[in-house]
């Protein structure tokens, strides 16, 4: 189970970093045994490679690194080395989205490539070459908060030394592939519990050894909102963030309208429980 205490902290919303040693291995180790993820990512990429994958000639050093990391996990080696071919045996054998970053010649980071079959409402395509800054400038006040922290860990984060965090969004379905060309039913006032689900993205930050690229990965866990509502203490933490988050914020994470509904829902669960508890 996600650990909740981490991931609603117990305060009013902002935005946080929330940073803490990882271990690239346990993050890239399978947890899905069906291999229906993989089988996804690989009929996403089939589907519209260009959609789904991008590589900016400074993003080949580091796609040829990365593949030697899977292989190094135990991925085949390849009998041929087309670009194409690289991105698909990554994400055949990776159940994560990547994203490599890499600094330009002032030092700024910016987006230069990836395999993102499973995004939350963007395309990689819309934020290919852009520095952080302007990737992140969606998010209201984000940059405000967090952009100079952002870039001093980017900049200083040691070789080889693998970071964790997590990010939430809400859903109004389980669906793994939430591309903004794909068309999806919205959060509103009409939202049911049982329509309601997490997005938790567990993400991963690994500055490659050789190409000095930064690794990003994105595992995407969908929850259905009742395991939120059964569990008071995440229940009780969402209840005050999703009730102090700004409504620029709450637009942006597609729940403004919704608001009002998902306040009834988790002040019903965590009041029932305290009920139960008396």
């Amino acid at each position: 189970m996600p650990d909740w205490s981490r991931i609603f902290p117990d305060a009013d919303h902002r935005w946080v970093m929330g940073l803490r040693q990882g271990d690239l291995a346990d993050f890239f180790t399978d947890v899905d045994p069906s291999g229906t993820v993989r089988a996804e990512h690989l009929h996403w990429l089939n589907e519209d490679l260009e959609k789904y994958s991008a590589v900016l000639p400074e993003a080949r050093p580091a796609l040829a690194e990365t593949l030697a990391l899977a292989q190094s996990f135990g991925a085949p080696t390849l009998s041929e080395t087309s670009e194409s071919g690289q991105l698909k045996a990554i994400a055949q054998f990776w159940e994560p989205d990547i994203v490599w970053m890499h600094p330009d010649s002032e030092g700024t980071y910016r987006l230069m490539g990836g395999i993102v079959c499973f995004p939350s409402s963007w395309a990689i395509r819309e934020k290919l070459g852009l520095p952080m800054r302007d990737v992140h400038d969606p998010v209201p006040a984000l940059n405000a908060t967090l952009s100079r922290q952002v870039d001093t860990f980017l900049s200083k984060q040691v070789a080889g030394v693998p970071w964790r965090r997590e990010n939430w969004s809400l859903a109004r379905d389980g669906n793994l592939n939430h591309h903004v060309s794909r068309s999806r039913a919205r959060l509103d006032a009409s939202i049911k519990s049982e329509e309601v689900f997490i997005r938790l993205e567990h993400q991963l930050l690994y500055r490659l050894p050789q190409s000095g690229s930064i690794l990003f990965g994105i595992r995407l866990e969908i929850i259905p909102l009742g395991e939120v509502l059964a569990d008071h203490l995440a229940a009780t933490r969402l209840l005050r963030i999703i009730r102090t988050i700004p409504e620029t914020a709450a637009a942006y994470k597609g729940f403004a309208s919704a608001r009002p509904a998902l306040i009834e829902m988790l002040a019903g669960s965590t009041a029932s429980e305290t009920a139960r508890g008396q």
